[in-house]
């Protein structure tokens, strides 16, 4: 058999039999495989839902759940899962309807340890494959992104099609989003699917500079103009000449400077601090702010004129808590970066951790997201990630919280979707995935259904 012990194997024996544990043990052990066990496919299934397994034996007839549901079952807790099907009467007929259901392959009981180790030694290939080929999939689909955005949820729908609809114009752009949406990706997007993504797209975020540093990185500078100005130096409206400027947290801009770059926009021309010489200013302008800017001018804070300016073409970025259907592809994108990165193999979450992510709020959207999973990848570094691998409080966000009374704790939004994952989870199993059973029963219109069911990730 082919040497396995690049990467140790793990194995899951389902069968109520205990010598079946030990015999499959015995023959995988030499070849650096952990082998577990479960009597039964409910028990199996746990075990698979906390513990990372490449192969699964399981039992044809067991007690309870029978093996050809089981298979099904636990393609749905552990999809890239090889199961090896096991019993003591060889019928093709047999053979044929596990392979239907999901089986990589049949064993006759009693079992010979050289098509054990062969089966193991292909199932172990089969299964990385598959997961190679998916995360080659993912970076393919990540390269074509606008911008590098992971969205396929419907809050995202309109404005990326928004962008990529005003992308090739050069009409101003401004973009509404709390903190840590992705404004700047987006901002990126629209550049590099524009007539000018050939040149340079300048960023700069107006609320990290104060008002004279602002004005003197936007406009350059003459030598002398001022002390320290030691030479002359452009700035963003001249390096950004041909591209894109964007700025980050326009809102945060001071009164003097708004006037300053009202008149840039007006006269599509500029001086540097210290010279009189104009400069043409031939860029194309994208703006971003997390503050309602209605209520900006309206309070005086920010010029009228210089919003409707910036507001040819708004686009609202949605928080997180609004896309949760997108978490799991977010959580596998930023696990294969920073495990990349880092040379780590972390992951991947198991499902109660995956839902923990799903019920919390993000109140620092996909920049907490990120942090969560860099953090998990730094401290786990290998295997499944459960719950109380996560940073924070996030085991307040599990389904055991509904049992304790500790649900009460959380914020109503938190509690509500916690509530609604496990009362669907509940119908949707009951119903064995029948949407139109489960909307006859809860009252809930089929379309509204299918959306909260894609969003907690049972679709």
């Amino acid at each position: 058999m082919e040497d396995l012990n690049v990467q140790r194997g793990r194995a899951l024996v389902i069968d109520d039999d205990p010598d079946m544990h030990l015999i499959i043990n015995e023959i995988l052990l030499p070849h650096d495989f952990v082998v577990n066990r479960a009597s039964s496919a409910e028990e199996g299934i746990i075990t698979l839902g906390e513990t990372d397994v490449d192969i699964v034996f399981l039992d044809h007839n067991l007690p309870g759940i029978s093996g050809l549901e089981a298979i099904k079952q636990i393609k749905k807790v552990c999809p890239h899962c090889q199961v090896i099907m096991m019993t003591a009467y060889a019928r093709v007929s047999d053979a044929v309807t596990a392979i239907k259901s999901g089986a990589f392959d049949y064993l006759t009981k009693p079992i010979s340890p050289n098509r054990v180790e062969l089966m193991a030694e292909h199932a172990l290939k089969v299964k990385r494959l598959e997961i190679e080929n998916i995360q080659l999939r993912g970076l393919l689909v990540e390269e074509k992104a606008f911008g590098g955005i992971i969205s396929h949820s419907q809050a995202m729908k309109s404005p990326l099609a928004t962008a990529k609809q005003v992308a090739p114009l050069d009409s101003s752009v401004i973009i509404f989003g709390e903190s840590g949406t992705g404004k700047e990706l987006l901002a990126g997007g629209i550049h590099s699917y524009s007539q000018r993504k050939d040149e340079p797209i300048i960023a700069i975020n107006c609320a990290a500079l104060s008002e004279d540093l602002l004005s003197s990185s936007l406009f350059g500078f003459e030598k002398g103009a001022f002390t320290g100005a030691f030479k002359t130096n452009k700035g963003c409206f001249e390096t950004a000449a041909n591209g894109t400027l964007f700025l980050d947290e326009v809102g945060d801009m001071s009164q003097k400077l708004q006037s300053s770059l009202l008149r840039v926009l007006q006269e599509r021309e500029f001086c540097r601090i210290g010279s009189f010489k104009t400069i043409k200013a031939n860029f194309r302008l994208i703006t971003a702010t997390n503050k309602n800017m209605e209520e900006e001018v309206a309070s005086g804070a920010f010029r009228e004129d210089l919003y409707y300016r910036l507001k040819v073409i708004p686009i609202q970025l949605p928080p997180l808590r609004d896309r949760k259907e997108d978490i799991p592809s977010l959580v596998e994108h930023f696990l294969r970066k920073h495990n990349a990165t880092n040379g780590y193999n972390a992951g991947p979450f198991s499902n109660e951790a995956m839902n923990a992510l799903r019920v919390y709020n993000w109140p620092g959207n996909i920049r907490e997201l990120i942090n969560v999973v860099e953090y998990v990848v730094a401290t786990k570094r290998s295997g499944k990630i459960s719950v109380d691998d996560l940073p924070g409080d996030f085991d307040k966000y599990t389904d055991e919280n509904i049992k304790t009374g500790s649900i009460m704790e959380l914020p109503y939004s938190s509690a509500k979707q916690m509530f609604e994952l496990k009362y669907l989870k509940r119908w949707f199993t009951q119903s064995n995935r029948n949407i139109s059973q489960i909307s006859k029963s809860t009252k809930i219109p089929r379309s509204n259904l299918y959306n909260k069911l894609k969003r907690h990730g049972l679709i």
